[in-house]
This record gives structure tokens, C-alpha cells and sequence, in this order.
């Protein structure tokens, strides 16, 4: 609960905020209490489209799939960012080292590779998506 103490045009006011749902709240002002509900917020994706831009120097060795035991993987999101591109199809085969999608952090374009030979099994990302750093990309059996 959180309690706010103001004054408007020269009258004191104590109120209390208890939240009770995401989004329905319980104000009291000065003793009277008010249930209210807001409005719920809607996420929307914009997807953003523009050509890949060409590195002026040879690109860095990027993020991979990390290794487990077993033929199945997870790909993983290495660093928080928006997807730009996806470079492969659910039932596609690929080989270690191929582009699986890219991702754009800090204005800046990653490439994410397949860190072992394999076959695309489920994509969970779509282009102009948000993704923070762990989220799956894709999985690999």
C-alpha cells in the first residue's frame, strides 16, 4: 500500500493506493474508499524491416548454441534485443557455424549460429520480436 499526502487549491488530502489486481485498485481519499479499475495496457510488436547493413571490417566470431549433452539444444538468446531476421525454416537441417537469425543490440547487428550440426525443430521468435538475454530462439535436435 502506498499513502500520498498533498494539497490542492489550499485543502489537505490523505490518500492510500492498494493495488489488487493488475489492473483494479483500492484508493481511499480522506477516509472514502474507491475501487478503480484501469486500463490494461496492450503490448504491441512493430515489426521493423531494413536491409542488413554491411560490416566495414570482418565481423567478430558471434554467439553460438550452447553445447549439451544428448542430440537436442536450445539456441539462446546471448544478449537482450529485437530480432531482426530469421535465416531458417522448422524441419530445415543445419550445420555448426550457419546463421539461425540475427539480433540488433545497441544499434548494433549479431549474428546467432547453429553451435552444432542439426535440424530445426521449433522457432520461438518472430521478427521485430523483443528478446532478453536467455530467451529461447530455437531448438535444435
Amino acid at each position: 500500500m502506498k499513502e500520498f499526502k498533498f494539497k490542492i487549491n489550499g485543502k489537505d488530502f490523505e490518500t492510500s493506493v492498494n493495488e489488487l489486481d493488475d489492473n483494479k485498485v483500492e484508493v481511499t481519499v480522506n477516509g472514502k474508499t474507491y475501487a478503480v479499475e484501469l486500463p490494461k495496457e496492450e503490448k504491441k510488436v512493430q515489426p521493423v524491416v531494413r536491409p542488413a547493413a554491411k560490416p566495414a571490417v570482418a565481423p567478430k566470431e558471434t554467439a553460438s548454441a550452447p553445447k549439451t549433452a544428448g542430440g537436442a539444444g536450445t539456441v539462446k538468446s546471448p544478449l537482450p534485443g529485437s530480432i531482426i531476421t530469421i535465416a531458417v525454416k522448422e524441419g530445415q537441417s543445419v550445420k555448426r557455424g550457419d546463421l539461425l537469425l540475427t539480433i540488433e543490440s545497441m544499434k548494433m547487428e549479431n549474428a546467432i549460429k547453429a553451435g552444432k550440426d542439426g535440424v530445426v525443430s521449433a522457432i520461438h521468435v518472430q521478427p521485430g520480436q523483443s528478446v532478453l538475454q536467455g530467451d529461447a530462439l530455437v531448438d535444435l535436435n
